[in-house]
């Protein structure tokens, strides 16, 4: 079914997890934007909240059943309109009747047939999306009708719908340009990264040869290619807020401890100028729920900020707790320095501006600080202010909430994620034939898998990148785009080309797809016994090996990397970036993490902070190696200090000696294990 639904909000409600999972993927391909809710109660509370545009109700259910969940819903006055529609295993008419009574729309029995499901949830919400245009439609046509009857009010038409098409074009313009500089932004960082390592690894090299005439150049490239690489992290992340592509990651945070760090990296900026810091924190000041991360990158743009305009200066950050229409806690930064004008405060926080050019020669910067640090505190719900007058100095503000709570993108993310580490793995099934599909999901379901469909090649490939299943099968006759094309842009891409591919095909198909890369054929018609067999077979082969996760940006590391454990018959799981790994780390459970540091939407960094931060994996022990092309300074061995096993340049890379401390650091591991099981 086409996907143009303008994203109808689906709130499921079922207390099995794998229903849950089934219709998360089923309606997410239709185009749908799918909430999920284990229990009535919560379905309640969902609908409240989000007033979705259809509600898919099971019937039993612990607590409130579907009637009750219906009868309650129904019950309030904001909600009487959403339409209802129950999905169950009991098919008796009695059962029946009582959904209608208890205000049910549509009633579908379990088992049921995707594109019949499909059909009634398009009829459903085009019947609500037309009844509520409707209305809106009556109320607003007489005002209009007054309005327009006016040579005035046509005017006014006139001009409104240019300034539409005017705003339109703009967000076109302004949405490409975010698009343009996050690549961009990416793709010069990795070579200015390495442009920075070299020139170091040069300026050693000119020392011990006798040329230090040399050095004092060589040290303004570095500079001026550090200066750079700031500008392009700074414009990297404006972009990414730009996308709407920043997420939240709310955690308990001891307020006395994150001060104390950041104070930590900021304290030699503090001392160039020979300023003077002095902290300021109310007692019993406790924790507060924020992404740790984005308050400390906002606080260290502070400090660093009043560091470089103050010299010989009294800088002071002070940190306490306020009530007003909630809790919130307030960190100030006060400085001494040059101060800020009314009418250069005006521009303060707009992108790529500093308080004037003169300023700009004086002091350098990107004039991309502020504009960030003002978005992060507003994403957690806070505000970042300023109060300054021209050459007594300048107090800058941030407020945020004693709990910042995610978005319900993030919410629901969460809970896709629970779902997908369901069973025993995630099997991908792509053929065009409802029959096989279905079937292949009967057999796999029974075995505890969790199984996605697709049934054309292109939705697949989509699936692959966003599930990374444990295995595909795939029907070598596809119409669009057949297996073998499919299995061969699996295989060119670094990030898939390990996952096992399972064919379906004839027998006088078989010749060509070893030497394709193949794993394994599914003889049709297809056998429950064959399916069993062949699926088991792979699952067992992951679950002897010893796991490695390679998270990391760059194809040809990632490919260089992969192929050192190639002979040593590990299982390899490839992430392009931090957020990858943390969406999947669960299901995969490595032995083992290589780690990239310069990534795009989560860097190591935060993947590092991320991973600790939850509890499960506090008390794990798994062995991680950064490998990167950046030279660290002392804040970022600070922020990896007790997180990683051994940090190893790229360009120097030993591969007999990295595999030599990848067996002594699984041996250390499994001695571990082994003492906490006596």
């Amino acid at each position: 079914m086409a996907a143009d639904n303008n994203m109808a909000v689906i709130l499921v409600v079922d207390d099995q997890l794998t229903n849950l999972a089934l219709l998360d993927t089923i309606l997410e391909e239709a185009g749908y934007d799918v909430l999920l809710a284990k229990s009535g109660e919560m379905a309640f509370d969902i609908a409240i909240q989000y007033s979705p545009d259809l509600i898919l109700l099971d019937v039993t259910m612990p607590g409130w059943d579907g009637y009750e969940t219906c009868r309650r819903i129904k019950s309030q006055q904001e909600l009487e309109n959403i339409p209802i529609l129950f999905l169950s295993a009991l098919d008796s008419k009695e059962h029946k009747l009582e959904a209608f009574r208890a205000g049910g729309v549509d009633y579908v029995s379990k088992p049921f047939q995707q594109e019949e499901l499909l059909a009634r949830v398009h009829t459903h919400t085009e019947l609500s999306n037309l009844r509520q245009d409707l209305e809106r439609g009556i109320v607003h046509r007489d005002a209009q009708l007054a309005f327009y009857e006016t040579d005035f009010g046509k005017k006014i038409a006139r001009y409104t719908d240019e300034l539409m098409e005017a705003k339109e074009k703009a967000e076109a313009a302004n949405s490409a340009k975010s698009r343009f500089l996050a690549n961009m932004s990416h793709e010069l960082r990795t070579p200015m990264n390495a442009i920075i390592g070299y020139t170091e690894l040069v300026m050693d090299d000119v020392e011990d040869m006798g040329c230090a005439e040399v050095v004092p150049d060589l040290e303004k490239i570095i500079a001026s290619s550090k200066h750079l690489l700031g500008l392009i992290n700074g414009v990297l992340d404006l972009s990414k807020i730009e996308a709407g592509k920043i997420s939240l990651y709310p955690e308990d945070i001891v307020i006395v401890d994150m001060v104390n760090e950041v104070v930590g990296m900021v304290q030699t900026l503090i001392e160039e100028k020979h300023n003077q810091l002095q902290i300021q924190l109310d007692s019993d000041l406790g924790i507060i729920k924020a992404d740790l991360v984005k308050v400390r990158q906002i606080l260290f743009n502070l400090l660093s900020n009043a560091a470089k305009f103050s010299e010989n200066q009294k800088i002071v950050l002070s940190v306490r707790q306020h009530q007003d229409n909630g809790h919130w806690v307030i960190f100030e930064v006060t400085d001494q320095g040059i101060g800020i004008s009314s009418e250069q405060q005006e521009k303060l926080f707009t992108p790529f501006m500093q308080a004037d050019a003169s300023t700009t020669r004086r002091f350098g910067g990107t004039g991309l600080g502020l504009s960030i640090s003002r978005n992060f505190a507003e994403l957690m719900g806070g505000t970042l202010n300023v109060k300054s007058e021209l050459n007594k100095g300048s107090c800058f503000s941030l407020h945020l909430p004693q709990e910042t709570r995610p978005k319900l993108e993030q919410r629901q993310q969460d809970l896709s994620h629970d779902l997908k580490g369901m069973g025993e793995g995630i099997v991908l099934v792509i053929d065009n034939q409802n029959d096989n599909r279905h079937l292949i999901q009967l057999y796999l379901s029974k075995m505890g898998y969790a199984v996605s469909q697709a049934k054309t090649s292109q939705e697949g490939l989509d699936l692959v990148r966003k599930l990374r299943p444990n295995a595909i099968v795939i029907n070598a006759n596809m119409p669009d785009m057949d297996g073998w094309q499919v299995l061969s842009s699996l295989r060119n891409n670094s990030l898939f080309e390990d996952i096992p591919v399972i064919m379906m095909a004839l027998e006088k198909e078989k010749n060509i797809g070893y030497t394709l890369g193949v794993n394994d054929y599914l003889n049709l018609p297809l056998q429950e016994t064959q399916i069993e067999q062949i699926i088991k077979r792979y699952h067992h082969d992951h679950a002897e090996k010893n796991k490695v996760m390679i998270i990391e940006d760059e194809e040809s590391y990632r490919r260089k990397w992969a192929e050192l454990f190639k002979p040593e018959d590990w299982y390899i799981f490839k992430a392009e970036n931090g957020q990858i790994a943390l969406d999947h780390f669960d299901e995969q459970q490595p032995d083992l993490i290589l780690l990239g540091l310069d990534m795009p939407i989560m860097d190591g960094f935060e993947f590092l902070e991320k991973f600790y931060a939850e509890e499960q994996h506090q008390q794990q022990t798994i062995p991680i190696i950064v490998l990167t092309a950046r030279k660290l300074d002392a804040s970022d061995h600070a922020r990896l200090h007790g997180h990683v096993q051994t940090v190893l340049q790229k360009q120097q890379m030993d591969t007999g000696h990295l595999l030599e401390q990848i067996h002594q650091l699984i041996q250390q591991e499994q001695k571990t294990q082994d003492k906490n099981k006596e």
